[in-house]
């Protein structure tokens, strides 16, 4: 609830302040007065932009002030941004310099434009005008039904839920389809590495086993020719064999006279053993040497095998099976997917039936609830003078799943007899648009809780009886809803529980607009002159009184 509003340099208003009642407060005064100057003022605080020919002239800045009581839902929203609150009360502040620079605040907070739009819209709801179309839109029409009754909630709710899994699953199949040619290639890539792999055949060591084979058949005439010297100095005439034999039969003699040499005799007796082995394996080797030009060839293709796999898939041919694990994997995943994916489709067939089935559920709810409300618009349309009108929910059901179940939603509206019910927003006429915008207010006031309602002139075209049942109605939503309106006609006025006056004053050659809160004679006064143009008529006064009385007791 708006509990004060302050406007400095703003427009033609210097510096003016208003105190709205809980009720009803109205504000009154000639055209051109600066009313909806207020109006402006208090949807720039709401978050509207704001621009810097909005600043009175030879200012340097304005700044609009509201006090706000609030709920606890807001303070605990609050809270959670980190904006200090203290107790339900609310101090929201906007300010713009001639440099075009601004300052938000909550609560002394610093804060942005966004979230003094967030908020506004949780504080007040604005009728202009030319904006009373706002309440005739589609995603309204749809806003109104889906918060209609506790039975539409929740199968708007559950149809929500089975509509995000829907579209996740769709989103899967889209993919998946939009991707198979992509994973078709990759999938005959991981099966030509695979099958190179495989007819490889490699096994983990395989390379140091063929590069120590290949040496030696790469080394094989080296190797003989090596062996068959030492055997040839080894057995010569003169050679080591008979040089140790010698020295074996010396140390001997000597043996026989010292025993302590004897172990001489035998370490010498030792190496004759291990030369004569040696001799015997050089000899060995050099008949069983059988060089094969055959198998170098197939070591050297195997060795050609070995690197090019290690540098296709390796470094080393532990990294190569390892690539084989993983890619056979990846082709097994791939192949799943591609060629395996039936339960997938199958469980979006199901899952398609389900959300058709709850989309049908909840537009025959809207339709029950819609109807119900829809009635009681009438109903206080009919009080409003609208005798023959008649509304219905124009609803065209989806043929496959949508965001909101339904493929259009909106209202339709007829106020003639014989007439056809069409789209509201483009049949219904101004005033009948201004009704028709109250009426609904009405109906979902208990929607809105502790919001302010602000209307700019929502009874423009029409007058009289009408004009007072109008006048009525904004009177019944102002014991659930406070209500700031701006109005020409003397019925609107008639309901105020505060008045202000708006009025130009010209000093020092400037002109200023100023809001004059009216006592209980000034209040009757400007009806008056609202019903006759002159102040100083005693029946436009007594007319007045009249006036008040029908409206305020019926």
């Amino acid at each position: 609830m708006l509990q004060s509003l302050h406007i400095i340099n703003f427009a033609i208003i210097k510096d003016t302040v208003l105190d709205p009642a809980s009720g009803v407060t109205i504000c009154t005064g000639e055209t051109g007065s600066g009313k909806s100057i207020v109006i402006d003022a208090l949807a720039v605080l709401m978050g509207r932009r704001a621009k810097t020919d909005f600043i009175r002239t030879g200012a340097d800045y304005f700044k609009i002030e509201g006090v706000f009581y609030v709920d606890d839902t807001i303070i605990e929203d609050l809270q959670k941004e980190g904006i200090d609150t203290d107790g339900n009360q609310l101090i929201l502040s906007r300010r713009l310099n001639r440099n075009g620079r601004g300052i938000c605040t909550i609560n002394g907070n610093f804060c942005t434009v966004r979230q003094l739009q967030s908020l506004g819209s949780k504080l007040v709801r604005l009728h202009e005008q030319n904006d009373n179309m706002e309440l005739l839109s589609i995603p309204f029409c749809e806003r109104m039904v889906d918060t209609g009754t506790p039975d539409v909630i929740a199968s708007y709710k559950k149809y929500r839920e089975l509509y995000k899994e829907w579209k996740k699953l769709k989103d899967d199949l889209d993919d998946y389809k939009l991707r198979k040619q992509e994973r078709e290639r990759r999938l005959d890539t991981l099966e030509w590495e695979l099958n190179q792999i495989n007819a490889a055949n490699l096994h983990e060591g395989e390379d140091e086993e063929v590069t120590s084979k290949l040496n030696i058949l790469q080394n094989h005439e080296k190797i003989l020719r090596a062996l068959q010297g030492a055997l040839d100095i080894i057995t010569a005439d003169n050679g080591v064999q008979d040089c140790i034999a010698k020295a074996v039969k010396e140390v001997s003699i000597a043996s026989s006279y010292d025993n302590s040499i004897a172990s001489l005799s035998e370490s010498l007796d030792s190496a004759a053993y291990s030369l004569e082995d040696a001799i015997t394996g050089i000899e060995s080797y050099l008949s069983g040497s059988d060089f094969s030009e055959e198998e170098l060839s197939g070591l050297q293709e195997r060795n050609e095998v070995i690197l090019e796999m290690k540098k296709k898939f390796g470094p080393a041919i532990k990294d190569v099976i390892a690539y084989e694990a993983n890619a056979k994997a990846e082709y097994d995943s791939l192949k799943e997917i591609i060629y395996d994916n039936d339960s997938m489709r199958e469980k979006f067939s199901v899952l398609t039936k389900m959300v058709m089935q709850a989309a049908e559920s909840l537009n025959h709810l809207r339709q029950v609830s819609s109807a119900r409300i829809l009635n009681r618009v009438v109903d206080i349309l009919k009080d409003m003078g609208m005798n023959n009108a008649r509304m219905e929910l124009h609803l065209v059901p989806a043929k496959e799943p949508v965001p909101n179940g339904a493929l259009e939603m909106e209202f339709y509206f007829s106020a003639n007899t014989g007439e056809p019910l069409r789209s509201m927003k483009d049949t219904a006429s101004g005033g009948e648009i201004s009704r028709i915008a109250l009426a609904i207010e009405m109906v979902i006031s208990n929607l809105l809780k502790r919001q302010t309602l602000i209307f700019d002139e929502i009874d423009v075209g029409i007058s009289g009886r009408v004009a007072i049942q109008v006048a009525k109605k904004i009177g019944i939503l102002s014991k659930s809803l406070q209500i700031l309106c701006i109005t020409h006609l003397p019925q609107t006025a008639c309901i105020a529980d505060k008045h202000y006056k708006i009025a130009k004053k010209v000093i020092d050659g400037h002109t200023f607009a100023e809001a004059d809160l009216l006592n209980e004679s000034q209040h009757l006064n400007a009806i008056a002159l609202m019903i006759s143009g002159t102040y100083d008529s005693a029946s436009a006064l007594e007319s007045a009184r009249e006036m008040e009385k029908s409206v305020k007791n019926g």
